[in-house]
């Protein structure tokens, strides 16, 4: 085994790792603004959470090219050279782990804007639908929120 390529493979691993780490937590703070509603809060949120993906596509960049120069082109071949170094193995199994979890988390947030869409696209449905039926008296003399079947209030 090449030391110096083994090296750099571990150290490429936790710099990734603890971008990863970032990208989680701001995908947290992302689900938590979704979830209150707090949306005037989440375009800083947007614009971190997409500087941090650069700097991760840079640093799993890294990862595979160290990966490459020692002829590892797969997870399982990490975790098989790594098998005897306990400490870089539980690294890249953290990595691979909290790459699930951003995966997981974001896919969820995802599901979040949606529903916020569709709630939204409701309410704006609500709201014209009330906007277009006239309030009006029927031929009984009492209030009808029926399109044109009563006089409306501004008509004699």
């Amino acid at each position: 085994m090449n030391t110096s390529h083994a090296a750099l493979l571990a150290s490429a691993i936790d710099h990734e790792l603890l971008e990863v780490e970032r990208l989680v937590v701001l995908i947290q703070r992302e689900q938590t603004v979704l979830v209150s509603r707090h949306l005037d809060q989440i375009s800083p949120i947007l614009e971190l959470k997409s500087q941090a993906l650069q700097v991760l596509e840079l640093a799993t960049r890294q990862r595979i090219s160290a990966a490459e120069a020692l002829d590892l082109h797969s997870a399982n071949d990490i975790g098989e050279f790594f098998a005897s170094d306990l400490a870089a193995l539980a690294q890249w199994q953290q990595l691979q782990l909290q790459a699930k979890l951003a995966e997981v988390l974001n896919r969820s947030n995802a599901q979040l804007v949606r529903c916020h869409e569709e709630a939204n696209h409701h309410l704006m449905s609500l709201l014209s639908q009330q906007k277009n039926q006239e309030m009006g008296y029927s031929a009984d003399g009492r209030l009808s929120h029926q399109s044109g079947l009563g006089r409306p209030f501004d008509r004699a």
